[in-house]
């Protein structure tokens, strides 16, 4: 997890209509950039220095936290925080503002984060739903168990637990300025080098500035990318989540995922599934048992009303009971891999009595 030093201004935080708090802020990022070869603008008022280097060129933590208080010295109010993550060091920032720097030690930032209140993720739904459960503090979050969290909430929630743990370093969606942007009006795009304190390659620079300019054109999420998460189906596994730079996602959530669909993954999924008809050779309709097996060996299969084609081959079922809690929200499927005779391959869904075609192999 990277260490990083962020300078909180608490009055910089929401731009004004004359650009006065986003010039203020360049101002911050030039003041910053004195004596750190890297200062990357998180959002309108918080920006983050990687410690790495600095702090050992400049004697550690406590010389280099100096160093950015005697810069921002006339600017402002400000914080500045020290931590492992960026989200313990935006909450170190935010508790020195006004006062001295707050370092936390390395490798104690779950100490550190315990103690904070819910609320600190920013998710004002879950923190009501875990207060209204006697659950107060990120410590208490971060100690229930983590397979309880994926089944009863999910994969992002999951995220936040990691996080308020101290084992993941930021929470999704917290950047709205990208490695590489200038914070205000869009300035013109210049090459450098790869920095002297390991700053990440040119050509990554370069992408994030361009959807930088898509962004400003645009909105924050205008530009998205990828990201694969926990799930059953290949719908679910898939998200499409703001650019933020071109830092690697870390790995799913491993499960347990009962009925996963197993890999290769398909190489088109619907936005919205086909209605689909499976029969065997007789021309029953093939169903799925209680049991989670099929009622017969499929042999046909036709698409949206579309003609009948053979199937050539099959794999599964594989059932899944979601939500098995909920008497709302439960939601049982079985899925089953087929091969028509032309040589295609489909991944078909039973629900709610039916086949629907979810999606197609490359």
């Amino acid at each position: 997890m990277e260490r990083l030093l962020v300078v909180w201004c608490p009055e910089l935080l929401e731009e004004g209509e004359h650009g006065r708090e986003a010039r203020a802020f360049r101002g911050v990022v030039g003041a910053l950039g004195t004596f750190a070869a890297r200062v990357d603008p998180v959002r309108p008022g918080v920006c983050a220095v990687p410690t790495r280097g600095p702090a050992r060129y400049f004697g550690g933590d406590g010389a280099l936290a100096g160093l950015a208080t005697g810069a921002l010295s006339g600017r402002g109010r400000a914080g500045v925080g020290i931590a492992d993550g960026l989200f313990a060091a935006v909450l170190a920032a935010r508790a020195a503002v006004d006062g001295e720097p707050v370092i936390v030690p390395a490798g104690a930032t779950p100490g550190f984060l315990a103690r904070w209140p819910v609320a600190a993720l920013d998710r004002p739904e879950l923190a009501d739903l875990l207060v209204r459960l006697g659950i107060r503090t990120l410590g208490g979050f971060a100690a229930l168990p983590g397979r309880e969290v994926l089944a009863r909430f999910g994969t992002d929630v999951v995220v936040c637990q990691r996080v308020a743990a101290g084992t993941e370093g930021e929470l999704p969606g917290f950047r709205l300025i990208l490695p590489g942007a200038r914070p205000g009006p869009p300035a013109a795009a210049t090459t450098r080098q790869t920095g002297f304190w390991g700053d990440t390659a040119d050509a990554d620079n370069r992408a994030s500035r361009a959807v930088a300019g898509v962004q400003e054109l645009l909105h924050a999420e205008a530009a998205v990318r990828g990201r694969l998460q926990g799930g059953r189906g290949p719908a679910q596994r898939a998200r499409l989540v703001p650019f933020t730079g071109p830092a690697a996602d870390g790995e799913a959530p491993a499960g347990p995922w009962p009925g996963q669909v197993p890999a290769p993954a398909p190489a088109v999924v619907l936005d919205r599934p086909l209605p689909a008809q499976l029969a065997d050779e007789a021309g029953r309709a093939v169903g799925v048992t209680g049991g989670g097996m099929a009622t017969a060996a499929p042999a046909r299969l036709s698409v949206d009303g579309g003609p009948w084609t053979a199937v050539a081959g099959w794999a599964g079922p594989w059932p899944s009971d979601e939500r098995w809690w909920s008497a709302r929200g439960r939601r049982r499927q079985a899925r089953m891999q087929v091969v028509t005779a032309g040589g295609r391959a489909h991944l078909l869904t039973r629900e709610r009595g039916g086949w629907w075609l979810e999606a197609t192999y490359d």
